[in-house]
């Protein structure tokens, strides 16, 4: 089934060529039956009262704990424990009575909501009742492993997007507490595994690309924050293996976000090399500055490894076959293996980086040639977004491409010393070619007739 966007545009398309005369009354029935007009209504009504749901969920959540938080005091401590598991028991058994029943599954839906909210306040609230201490960040995991487990118990994408939520809560905190144990410690130290065991396969079994988005998204921050921790381990040990650690911890990512396809149906396609586009451009605005590249890497000779180095070795090792994996079946499409053209750019792109970072950490700073190189890295990428959005009439592309040129140009004018009449001229440039870009722009792909299955950042993939 299509997406509901698109329905609703051919609905408002089809019902104007049927009033113009351009398709006949039993053509627009078929297209209504096809695509199921009757139902778009309705699922924006569901949609809308879901949200509203939710959000007196949580409110009244709020209210609950509000109120109990101004008496606390003053009840006793059984009367507490018998209040609190009450309201956790209500409230989930009503939600999960209601949810069974079709006319009432929405409310069910928030009722477990709110019932899954609770599992944390009673957590917390029994703790500081019984006077026992511990972890703020094990609470969050807790409380998010348990949510998790109704997710799965129930197949709702909604409890398992919460899930994700409280579990990147609990990795917010950079340094553990010291109650934290050391068996917490190992399930923290390899957060992006033990997250594609637990998510992925709710994703698949839900069919949401929301958890398969906030999925990927959240395997990416917390392995590029385990390689952040990997690097100041090996800096600080004075490792040798700290240039190549940074070119594994710079290239890693953006391999593996562009040659992932999802496996799961209905899923966004190409979320993955979206997010390996916005990362390689990000990376390569940060590394275009002159000061990045002022002073040479510290290449040092120990060989003492570390329990924090070992962990990154292992990350890599998993996450580097994962990648090799990914690309030779993006390659395994036909009886010769070979690499699309687009696939191998951005493998060229990824390994520019990798040479630049290598030859700048082995042969001393490059202070001239590295912003060279990551300038022109840039423009290339926003001419690839631009070129796309032109051929198959998507915005955000070209806007992307505009936004990329545009920044470059204002960080080089500021970086350097440049006179206020140079910096005005410049600036006055590119707003009026801003203007005119884009008014050229809407105005072309007007002409155009879009293909919605192709990406604004990621052209079709041609043989080379």
């Amino acid at each position: 089934m299509a997406s509901a966007k698109f329905r609703f545009q051919l609905r408002q398309e089809a019902i104007t060529w049927r009033d113009e005369g351009l398709i006949t009354p039993e053509l627009y029935d078929q297209l209504g039956d096809r695509y199921q007009f009757d139902n778009l209504d309705q699922a924006n009504r569901n949609q809308f009262v879901m949200i509203l749901l939710g959000l007196g969920s949580v409110l009244i959540g709020l209210a609950a704990i509000t109120f109990v938080a101004a008496n606390w005091q003053v009840w006793p401590r059984e009367a507490r424990v018998v209040l609190l598991l009450s309201l956790f028991v209500g409230m989930n058994t009503g939600g999960f009575y209601l949810w069974r029943r079709r006319e009432f599954r929405r409310l069910g839906q928030a009722l477990l909501l709110l019932g899954s909210l609770l599992i944390g306040a009673n957590m917390a609230l029994f703790s500081q009742m019984f006077h026992q201490t511990g972890s703020v960040q094990v609470l969050f995991l807790v409380w998010g492993l348990a949510v998790l487990a109704m997710a799965y118990s129930l197949r709702l994408a909604m409890l398992g997007i919460l899930s994700m939520i409280l579990v990147v809560i609990s990795s917010l905190w950079f340094y553990p507490d010291p109650y934290t144990g050391a068996g917490w410690l190992f399930l923290f130290d390899y957060m992006p595994l033990v997250a594609i065991a637990l998510y992925f396969p709710l994703a698949r079994t839900c069919r949401s690309p929301w958890l398969f988005g906030l999925g990927t998204f959240l395997i990416t921050w917390t392995l590029q924050f385990r390689l952040f921790q990997w690097l100041n381990a090996l800096y600080n040990g004075e490792s040798l293996w700290f240039v190549a650690a940074v070119i594994v911890a710079s290239c890693l990512i953006p391999l593996l976000l562009w040659s992932w396809r999802p496996a799961i149906p209905n899923a966004p396609e190409h979320f993955g090399p979206r997010l390996a586009v916005f990362y390689l451009t990000g990376y390569s605005y940060l590394a275009s500055f002159q000061y990045v590249w002022q002073d040479r890497l510290r290449v040092g000779s120990s060989l003492t490894v570390t329990l924090d180095m070992m962990q990154g070795f292992i990350l890599v090792a998993v996450f580097g076959a994962i990648a090799l994996w990914l690309w030779w079946q993006l390659g395994n499409q036909g009886s010769v293996w070979r690499l699309m053209l687009l696939d191998t750019t951005v493998a060229a792109f990824v390994s520019t980086i990798g040479i630049v970072i290598w030859y700048h950490g082995e042969f001393g700073p490059l202070a001239v040639f590295g912003p060279i190189v990551m300038n022109a890295l840039l423009v290339l990428m926003a001419i690839a977004c631009i070129r796309e959005a032109l051929g198959n009439g998507q915005r955000q592309g070209f806007w992307w491409g505009i936004l990329i040129l545009v920044l470059q140009i204002f960080s080089r004018m500021l970086e350097y010393n440049t006179g206020l009449v140079a910096k005005a001229l410049v600036f006055l440039l590119c707003g009026v070619g801003i203007i005119v870009a884009g008014l050229w722009f809407e105005r072309y792909v007007r002409t155009l007739a879009p293909d919605s299955g192709n990406h604004p950042t990621t052209p079709a993939r041609q043989n080379p």
